[in-house]
């Protein structure tokens, strides 16, 4: 095998080894969506929405660029997080 498809195959591994090690959790998404989020607002509020958009919100929410009721005090993990659980939903 050449040293071109060795480093190439090595590429992969790798890029796909970093995605799975910084996927968010949704789990962890729902903790925070539960405490955080679900006294006023309902999880099919979101239906399709895609988890980039929620992130976009969440993030001007937390930044103060989005208009929001309540001062939102998230990390960038908790925000992907709680993205990831709001999305990977149907609403009920």
């Amino acid at each position: 095998m050449s040293g071109t498809r060795i480093l190439g195959r090595a590429v992969v591994l790798l890029l796909a080894s970093y995605g799975a090690a910084y996927a968010a959790d949704s789990a962890a998404g729902e903790k925070i969506y539960q405490s955080s989020c679900a006294a006023c607002h309902q999880l099919k509020s979101y239906a399709g929405k895609s988890e980039a958009d929620l992130q976009t919100k969440l993030k001007g929410i937390v930044a103060g660029t989005v208009k929001h009721p309540k001062k939102l005090t998230l990390s960038a993990d908790d925000i992907n997080n709680v993205a990831a659980y709001i999305s990977s939903n149907e609403p009920k």
